[in-house]
């Protein structure tokens, strides 16, 4: 009954033991999707740059870069904004604007990961 138990016990935790965030396999993206990602329009919050005239508000999109494993990439701000993209190419965006980062060092609580970085920005669809 105790080795039950303890079967039990360690499959609980182990199951719970992935990132809490979203965080897209980017090897299992489609090659369409990618191709869409890199030439997508993008423009921080602090770019001067004019951006063209929008012809849709689409949504505000987050996305994660995770450092999950101690044997993982570190988290960067290029994985979050590869990722935010795709998320953008995948809800019909041609562009992202008021990009944002927010990196984070280790928390357990909220996003299970040894290092993160988010990035926020909003989907468009620009004429």
């Amino acid at each position: 009954m105790k080795k039950i138990l303890g079967i039990m016990i360690l499959g609980f935790i182990l199951s719970s033991c992935g990132p809490r965030v979203d965080v897209i396999n980017l090897s299992t993206v489609e090659p369409d999707v990618l191709a869409k990602a890199s030439k997508l329009q993008i423009f921080k919050l602090d770019n001067a740059q004019p951006k063209p005239e929008i012809d849709q508000y689409i949504g505000e999109l987050t996305a994660y870069s995770c450092k999950h494993l101690t044997w993982d990439p570190p988290a960067s701000k290029g994985d979050a904004l590869k990722q935010l993209k795709i998320k953008a190419v995948r809800s019909g965006a041609n562009g992202v604007i008021d990009i944002t980062f927010d990196s984070r060092g280790t928390d357990t609580f909220g996003t299970n990961c040894w290092e993160s970085v988010q990035a926020s920005g909003t989907a468009v669809v620009f004429k």
